[in-house]
């Protein structure tokens, strides 16, 4: 008796100290094919927001999430709404008319591959949803410019032309009336690693791209956008 009392007094502050138990109940609250492009709507709905898990139907594919705030409380209403096709390149636009916002998929159907997304606010609907505005190619890498007029967007698209390579999104607010196309003005290479400095002079924005010229390869795009 003792020693269960001794038991109890060591153990009781123990579980006074133990944090909350809290449940939440995950779900699939709704699911999009397009050809080899799976999207599966993913939700907590213990929270207020939901999730897009992306990823393409190839062998040894990676995904990709995406989460953003859930105007409802939960799910997401997934419609197509641009499409383009470049080489071996796919991009496509989807407009999640529940909570208004756009996301863009950028993949290789190649084994090994894994799919490039991002997503922003639509905060403007009109009829011209995607359209290609400029390409840039230098060696190896390939840039696609896509413009979304309706709410002022320009999203650029950079992947490698090696087997299993995964392309990257990067996107910038648009420049009204602005002038110029997409320019290499530097570049760099140190043994496997290539860094190219790429300026599109219309939206006053400079991005570096950094990729291994090997099969399976990322490439990475981060961008700056010097605004008067």
């Amino acid at each position: 008796m003792r020693a269960w009392f001794a038991f109890a007094v060591l153990v009781l502050p123990l579980l006074l100290q133990a944090g909350e138990y809290k449940s939440s109940l995950l779900v699939q609250t709704g699911e999009m094919k397009e050809h080899n492009l799976v999207v599966r709507n993913i939700t907590d709905l213990g929270s207020n927001r939901t999730c897009l898990a992306f990823y393409v139907q190839t062998k040894g594919t990676s995904p990709v999430v995406r989460c953003y705030h859930a105007a409802e409380g939960f799910g997401a209403s997934l419609f197509q709404v641009g499409h383009l096709k470049v080489d071996d390149l796919v991009i496509r636009k989807l407009d999640d008319t529940k909570n208004n916002m756009y996301c863009l998929v950028a993949y290789v159907s190649t084994p090994g591959t894994s799919p490039a997304v991002t997503c922003y606010p639509n905060t403007q609907r009109t009829k011209d949803n995607m359209v290609e505005s400029g390409h840039l190619r230098e060696g190896d890498l390939d840039i696609r410019k896509i413009l979304d007029r309706g709410n002022n967007k320009i999203c650029l698209v950079a992947y490698v032309r090696t087997k299993g390579t995964s392309p990257s999104v990067a996107c910038y607010d648009s420049i009204p009336d602005g002038k110029g196309g997409l320019y290499q003005t530097a570049s760099l290479k140190e043994g496997d690693l290539v860094v190219r400095k790429i300026e599109d002079t219309a939206a006053a924005t400079t991005c570096l791209v950094s990729y291994v010229s090997t099969p399976g390869t990322r490439s990475f795009l981060s961008c700056d956008q010097h605004k008067p």
